[in-house]
């Protein structure tokens, strides 16, 4: 049997909803007149429905004798993300009956809107855009076709999921809730076509990493030249984001892995955080500067020019507590920033500066001498470095193969 393909990408299948759940019901029953009758659909429509599905996959997922229909290899991979998916459905018709107030709740159109691919899509575009011209570039159709269609959306299920004003538009609560729960589908078919496309043994598909600046240039790299090196037919997109926008995407299954170091505040609800490494910071300064060189008290830095991360970063955060424990506090950075080519640039322009940075990141600099680590009379600063996972995902074997590589990265550095 031939590999499934999924040319159309994982959208190509997001758009087959109605029609998954038109496999699910035949390897069910176990034939074409049982899937039919428990979905009220006639044998025809089914029979097409599961012909779509196979054709946008290039694979066949049942087989087929006099017997009836037998779930396949493949068929059996799909169909536990398929009940998955049934799973993000179940659980957004009781979120959305819990917040519809004194509203009318349809459940049956709510249902229907819970497998049409392309009305979760709108929905999506808009929630990402916050205007109907956005979306509408995106899908390829008119502002107004957008507005008119979220309009009838919204009137069939009896819900307002978007507020309107004279900036565009901004999910409410159920909006969402809803929006949460389409992602996570639209993440389960994309780890399908991963798993489809991998059942031949090679790790195959997408894996989405986000990470902060410290693991892009300290872990990253390596671990993505590990995995491709070991399963090349993976394809890794990494991002780079505020820590919270990348917590917000893994939890709805957009983003697979951030590789961060947890700052105060951080809330590990729904993700599971498996440490890699602890990072140490240090403060550097050009080569030459009057302070390197010698064991230095902490009043000895507190009047220097500074070049800090932001106050809400983790190694800000317990520079400034080691500092007050010493009765001291630094003043107001002369700038504000944890980008390494900045600093590199600041301190070779402005030799009268100190920085706060990691020493993974400056080791090269360190090893040539360009740059000196301050000694201080302080405890070292250490902060971990995660790799976080939403809690509760079926990780693809592409996903797998990208965790294997930065463990093991890891493990040798």
């Amino acid at each position: 049997m031939k590999r499934a393909s999924g040319a159309g990408g994982p959208d190509s299948l997001f758009v087959q909803l109605h029609n998954l759940q038109m496999v699910a019901a035949v390897a069910a029953s176990g034939s074409i007149s049982g899937g039919g009758r428990d979905l009220y659909r006639s044998p025809s429509v089914v029979t097409r429905g599961v012909a779509e599905v196979e054709e946008v996959l290039g694979i066949e997922l049942f087989d087929r004798s006099s017997s009836g229909f037998r779930s396949n290899w493949y068929g059996q991979l799909l169909i536990e993300r398929i009940r998955r998916i049934e799973e993000e459905i179940a659980a957004a018709m009781a979120e959305l009956a819990r917040v519809r107030g004194g509203e009318a709740l349809s459940p049956a159109n709510l249902r229907h809107l819970m497998y049409s691919g392309r009305k979760l899509l709108l929905l999506i575009h808009l929630s990402e855009s916050r205007t109907a011209s956005g979306a509408a570039a995106t899908l390829r159709i008119t502002p107004s076709g957008v507005s008119m269609a979220l309009g009838r959306l919204e009137e069939g299920i009896g819900l307002r999921l978007f507020h309107r004003n004279l900036q565009g538009m901004a999910p409410t609560d159920a909006g969402e809730r809803l929006v949460l729960r389409a992602r996570r589908m639209r993440a389960e078919l994309r780890h399908a076509l991963s798993e489809l496309a991998s059942a031949g043994g090679e790790p195959t598909g997408a894996v989405v990493v986000g990470a902060l600046p410290l693991a892009r240039t300290a872990v990253l790299p390596r671990a993505i030249a590990a995995c491709l090196d070991r399963a090349p037919s993976v394809r890794i997109e990494a991002i780079e984001a505020p820590a919270e926008n990348l917590l917000r995407r893994l939890r709805s299954g957009e983003v697979d892995l951030v590789l961060t170091v947890p700052g105060e505040g951080f809330e590990p609800r729904g993700v599971i955080a498996d440490p890699l490494f602890s990072d140490h910071s240090v403060v550097i300064a050009a080569a030459g500067h009057p302070l390197a060189g010698r064991r230095l008290d902490p009043a000895e830095i507190i009047d220097q020019r500074w070049i800090l991360p932001g106050r809400h970063s983790a190694s800000r955060a317990l520079f400034d507590r080691q500092l007050a424990a010493q009765g001291l506090s630094l003043p107001p950075p002369a700038v504000q920033t944890a980008d390494l080519a900045l600093i590199r640039r600041l301190l070779r322009e402005r030799g009268d500066m100190l920085a706060l940075t990691s020493r993974e990141l400056v080791q090269d600099e360190l090893a040539s001498g360009t740059v000196a680590a301050l000694d201080l009379n302080l405890p070292p600063i250490a902060r971990e470095v995660v790799m976080l996972r939403r809690e509760g995902a079926m990780l693809s074997p592409a996903v797998q193969a990208m965790i294997a590589a930065a463990r093991e990265q890891v493990a040798v550095a």
